[in-house]
């Protein structure tokens, strides 16, 4: 018989009662030459007890059912780990990634009913969340966490990318991501069961206005200091942000390396990445889309002394109707809800149109009524929505590539792209095979995020299914068939068209 470690919290004053209980089966004790921070450890064959001064008791494994008996009764002795908020679903939320001077900022939010709270604490209890760990650590954990999603376990992830963080002040794009990410959480659940905690970053009055309406609704909010230390959900929330930026960097380590030198983690104390740091310096190229070249470290080898000043980010609120505003404030934009008003004309408008500025290679989007510029757009639609759902003439016209290869403003730069299996298997082609390829290229480094979906509704059409799965999954459509646009709109979906000029 074998399992997973075990960790409990034991009060100091019960050090001695915890080390005559592990005796009594029999235990003895090692004689391993213990670290400064070890008390004690004591052993039952392979399977080892381990208290540190700290009060954490670690069992290594369970090779027999004494052992297991043995776990019961320390678990009957030891403080509670994780703080219990007392509600029926919990929800809990937690960054990584921000300090670091290479890659995206993830954040990420997780949602289950408290029937998986001891067992989402049995595989994620023991994993050290401070400590930098590779893609297939976090993997490892996910593997186990996966197959909850079937009991009930939702989860999001979203990415700020490091030209962002370079420009704008974080955390009022922190506000708006978290505000999506609970609003879709939330969606269809009984509020007044429901318990939300953050990990405190000085959230601003955006994110702070949307809880107070949640508390109005009976919703329970703890917004807390190393909130991933004391409550279950947001420790989860911090480990999913962790395997996924551990994903994207490991698609940058494979892109990005220099004269053999891999990128590391990206951690200003990472050994690797101070040598990558150097020698891409020493190459006399200009620092990649990778690199946070805002932060002292960066601005150092530069030769820059001052620190950068950031702006509040050009999410432009007044861009959206009032309705839209309203619907948002509530938790409750969607697509089909998301109207925006055209700052030249006045438009209120369902969809825009794209095109392309010859001379730089730019997108622009554009009113159809005036054919306006519709400034910042672009981090708009991606801070409240995020989602484009394509269809196969934008695949095969190379919308997504064409703006993410060509330009010096991307567009579609960090949304997540749901591309439906329909549409996959229209592109079955040469010319669809190339495209997708290129999407994965930029997928892999975080450019943008894409998933293949597979929902179950049968059309005549792949037109028709792509506006259905639009629905469902809260996205806008991208197309370069202004007949799809058409349709799209006429389902009251916010779409984008390409408009050849």
């Amino acid at each position: 018989m074998s399992s997973q470690g075990q960790k409990w919290i034991i009060n100091s004053n019960d050090f001695d009662q915890v080390k005559k209980l592990i005796k009594s089966f029999d235990a003895t004790e090692d004689n391993i030459s213990k670290s400064d921070t070890e008390l004690w450890r004591l052993r039952i064959g392979k399977s080892v007890f381990t208290l540190w001064k700290s009060g954490t008791l670690y069992n290594n494994q369970a090779t027999s059912e004494e052992v297991l008996k043995l776990r019961d009764l320390l678990s009957n002795i030891s403080t509670s780990e994780f703080i219990k908020t007392g509600r029926e679903i919990l929800i809990g939320l937690d960054e990584t990634g921000k300090g670091e001077l290479i890659g995206h900022e993830v954040l990420c939010g997780v949602c289950f009913p408290i029937e998986l709270f001891d067992e989402i604490k049995s595989i994620v209890g023991i994993a050290n969340t401070k400590s930098h760990r590779t893609f297939e650590y976090w993997d490892k954990i996910f593997s186990k966490i996966d197959p909850l999603q079937a009991k009930g376990l939702n989860f999001q992830t979203q990415t700020i990318p490091p030209w962002h963080i370079d420009k704008y002040n974080t955390n009022k794009i922190m506000d708006v991501v978290y505000k999506r990410i609970i609003s879709d959480l939330v969606t269809s659940l009984p509020l007044d069961k429901v318990s939300i905690v953050l990990d405190n970053y000085q959230i601003s009055d955006n994110l702070q206005g949307y809880f107070n309406s949640l508390k109005n609704k009976n919703v329970e909010i703890h917004v807390e200091e190393k909130a991933d230390d004391r409550f279950l959900e947001a420790k989860l929330a911090s480990i999913l942000a962790k395997r996924e930026r551990e994903r994207i960097m490991k698609g940058i380590n494979a892109k990005f390396s220099i004269s053999g030198i891999p990128v590391g983690s990206g951690n200003a104390s990472d050994k690797k990445t101070k040598k990558w740091l150097t020698a891409w310096k020493s190459s006399k190229n200009e620092w990649p889309w990778i690199v946070k070249k805002s932060y002292s470290t960066i601005r150092n080898l530069d030769g820059f002394s001052e620190s950068v000043t950031k702006v509040d980010p050009p999410i432009r609120h007044d861009v959206l109707t009032q309705e839209a505003r309203e619907q948002f404030s509530e938790g409750k934009l969607s697509s089909e809800t998301l109207k925006i008003l055209c700052p030249s004309c006045g438009s209120e408008l369902k969809g825009i149109m794209i095109t392309i500025d010859n001379s730089a290679r730019n997108y622009n989007p554009r009113c159809p009524s005036c054919k306006e510029i519709i400034p910042d757009l672009s981090m708009t639609l991606l801070y409240y929505n995020g989602i484009i759902v394509p269809d196969t003439s934008a695949i095969m016209a190379g919308i997504l590539s064409k703006d993410l290869g060509n330009g010096s403003t991307h567009f579609f730069e960090n949304y997540k792209i749901l591309l439906h299996s329909k549409v996959y298997d229209e592109c079955d082609n040469k010319g669809g095979r190339s495209e997708l390829g290129r999407i994965a290229d930029f997928t892999a480094t975080g450019r943008i995020k894409m998933e293949k979906i597979d929902d179950v509704d049968t059309f005549d059409t792949t037109d028709k299914q792509v506006i259905t799965s639009a629905k469902k999954h809260n996205g806008i459509i991208l197309t370069a068939d202004m007949g799809q646009y058409a349709l799209g709109m006429g389902d009251n979906l916010f779409g984008i068209s390409l408009k050849f000029t």
